[in-house]
């Protein structure tokens, strides 16, 4: 049995997929407009974990990750470069994809540019015009969200707690907590011409079109970091429960913790940011896993480059028993085994895995056997090169 936390019910839950045999699995993808940081790069490498353990039970898995380059940052960027904003965002799409093969994320399915989906946008936004879900306040498109009982809940806000945020802001907008679908109201570098008028699909929006277009009424995983649990996942779920008419549309919603740079959030906006490709060259993949890895994917990670080398004496165990496997797994050692792929049954517990697998690689070299089989596969689930 596999639990899983999910951030809907805020406990661990037994997870079963809607399909017996395959987990469908979105996940916030970045902002086209600059380079992947450590922080991003503990998100997808979270995911490939889970992705790899989901394969090594039995599983298969459908990964499938929005790339959003339509943005205000993208169209600044474009501004400060002198270029066109989809030249901007091939750029650093290219450089996303660059980044996952340095990292050997090789368990997302596909990626998806949000702007090849606008006309699906608008259509989704006119049923929901159409059914009285929506409204039209000063040009701009709104989700009624009293219209949505359940609105608030994934977050764990009460309706008190909904009304103190100031979020999309403009005229005649009935409820604070009321969704943007589609802006109008103000000029960005490009638009589009809808029904609507000119304007801009919303970035709620984006994301929900993505997942529908792809998944339909429902998949089993929405990951992204916790900072987007509200606003930008209970927009999702509200708009994708109004699109799909299903009260469950999204199995599990699990959340990766922040990671941060000297007490705050890495960002590219504080400009305290460790771009993951330059970790790469300077550290191995193998050990930014072990060390994205050492910590619980829920929890927070401060940042420090000298925790990254803490990990390479562990490294170099791992290393030394991979050249010291045999034709099988005597007992105890077998036990052992069983406890790492256990400990990612439960809630991705990978420090406590990272933790036996060092117990096992100290045995190893100790003369301890163990099949290669059951190295190599301890090894392909952390996704580590030895």
């Amino acid at each position: 049995m596999m639990l899983l936390f999910n951030s809907a019910s805020s406990r661990k839950e037994e997870f079963k997929p809607f399909q017996k045999e395959t987990v469908r699995i979105f996940i916030c993808g970045p902002t086209l407009y600059d380079y992947t940081h450590l922080g991003h790069a503990r998100i997808f490498l979270t995911y490939d974990l889970l992705c790899r353990h989901l394969n090594d039970r039995g599983f298969g898995t459908d990964v499938l990750v929005n790339m959003t380059d339509i943005n205000q940052n993208v169209f600044e960027r474009a501004r400060s470069e002198s270029v066109g904003c989809r030249e901007v965002a091939r750029f650093y799409a290219e450089r996303f994809e660059e980044d996952l093969e340095l990292l050997n994320i090789r368990t997302i399915s596909r990626l998806a540019y949000v702007s090849d989906y606008v006309e699906s946008m608008e259509g989704h936004i006119a049923r929901l015009l159409e059914s009285g879900l929506a409204y039209v306040a000063n040009g701009n498109i709104y989700l009624d969200s009293e219209k949505d009982k359940d609105y608030g809940r994934l977050s764990g806000q009460s309706q008190k707690e909904l009304a103190m945020h100031r979020l999309d802001i403009g005229p005649n907008k009935r409820s604070q907590n009321d969704i943007m679908l589609w802006n109008c109201s103000e000029e960005f570098d490009f638009s589009w011409k809808s029904r609507f008028g000119v304007g801009v699909p919303w970035w709620h929006m984006q994301d929900t079109t993505v997942a529908i277009e792809n998944f339909g009424e429902n998949y089993d995983i929405h990951g992204g970091a916790s900072e987007l649990l509200y606003p930008h996942h209970e927009a999702h779920l509200a708009q994708y429960r109004a699109l799909s008419g299903s009260n469950l549309p999204v199995r599990t919603w699990m959340h990766i913790g922040l990671l941060f740079a000297g007490g705050e959030k890495m960002s590219k906006s504080l400009g305290n940011v460790a771009w993951a490709r330059d970790m790469v060259e300077k550290y191995g993949q193998n050990l930014l896993r072990l060390y994205i890895f050492s910590t619980h994917y829920r929890d927070a990670i401060d940042f420090k480059d000298s925790d990254i080398a803490d990990k390479k004496e562990m490294l170099n165990r791992i290393c030394l028993a991979g050249l010291k496997v045999s034709d099988r797994t005597e007992e105890g050692a077998s036990g052992l085994v069983k406890s790492f792929h256990a400990s990612l049954d439960d809630d991705l517990d990978s420090p406590r895995a990272i933790k036996i697998l060092d117990d096992l690689c100290s045995r190893m070299i100790g003369g301890t056997s163990v099949a290669a089989e059951d190295f190599e596969r301890i090894c392909r689930v952390l996704g580590l090169r030895i």
